[in-house]
């Protein structure tokens, strides 16, 4: 039996880095990492310098795991494309370690995936 996740976790430093092109793209890669590797994204947003996923994972699978192959295939990628971001990131590493999750029950499904595609419309808040 499927079981949801809400995962979110943010840029290095918090740097803004999705507005436009590179937020799109990064959408983009993160749908083609899970496609390739058999990880279900049931919803996804990116909001200024952290990234909302819902993530559905079957029996034979683990979060830990999968936020490895997201967050770790998506950094190779995003700094072949943008070397630039490197000099901006001296630690060589796109996202900051770790990320925050919360088990969904079936019941909430719409409930997260509602929040999840409204992150834009919400006004931002950076913490001081």
């Amino acid at each position: 039996m499927p079981v949801l996740h809400h995962v979110w976790f943010s840029t290095k430093g918090r740097k803004d880095a999705f507005e436009g092109e590179l937020g799109e793209e990064m959408k983009a890669m993160l749908l083609d990492i899970a496609q390739a590797n058999g990880i279900r994204i049931v919803g996804l947003e990116l909001v200024a310098d952290h990234a909302h996923l819902l993530l559905e994972l079957r029996e034979d699978q683990t979060l830990p795991s999968i936020m490895h192959q997201l967050k770790g295939t998506s950094s190779r990628f995003i700094f072949l494309r943008y070397p630039e971001l490197k000099r901006d990131l001296p630690t060589g590493s796109f996202w900051q370690k770790g990320y925050g999750r919360r088990w969904v029950p079936v019941q909430q499904l719409a409930a997260v995936r509602r929040y999840i595609q409204t992150q834009r419309e919400r006004p931002y808040r950076r913490a001081s």
